[in-house]
C-alpha cells in the first residue's frame, strides 16, 4: 500500500502534526483506503469517472425497506467487489449484518497483506 495522508472523516479534514500532514504507511494507509472506499458511492465523482471506485451502498441502505437478507447479499456483493480491487486485500470473510432500529450494522473481516482487518459501519437506513 503506497502512503496517504491521514484524514478525519468526522471532522472533514486532513490530521496535522506541527502543521503538516500526518502520513500513514502500510495497514494504516489500508485501512484508511478501505473507509475512503466504502464511503465513496460508486460513480458519483467526477475524479473517477472510468475507474470503478466506490460501492453501491446508499441505492442499498438510505431510505429503502429491502429484506434483510436481499440487502445482505447485495451489500456483500457490492462491498467486495469494491474493496477487493486493492491487491493488499486478499479476501473477505465473516461478514455480517444486524438491524439496529433504524441503523443497518455491517461487519467483516478482510484478509490482507498486513494481516486481519475488522471492519465495521453503521447505515442510517
Amino acid at each position: 500500500m503506497k502512503n496517504t495522508f491521514d484524514f478525519d472523516f468526522k471532522a472533514g479534514e486532513f490530521r496535522l502534526k506541527n502543521r503538516n500532514p500526518m502520513v500513514l504507511t502500510g495497514a494504516d494507509a489500508l485501512k484508511l483506503w478501505i473507509e475512503k472506499c466504502i464511503r465513496t458511492q460508486l460513480g458519483r465523482y467526477s475524479i473517477y469517472a472510468g475507474a470503478r471506485y466506490g460501492a453501491n451502498i446508499e441505492d442499498l441502505v438510505i431510505g429503502k425497506s429491502y429484506r434483510i437478507d436481499f440487502a445482505e447479499s447485495e451489500l456483500r456483493r457490492e462491498l467486495e467487489e469494491a474493496l477487493l480491487q486493492n491487491g493488499d486485500i486478499y479476501r473477505m470473510e465473516s461478514f455480517s449484518t444486524e438491524k439496529r432500529g433504524s441503523e443497518l450494522i455491517v461487519r467483516f473481516t478482510l484478509l490482507t497483506a498486513y494481516g486481519e482487518v475488522r471492519e465495521e459501519y453503521a447505515y442510517d437506513a
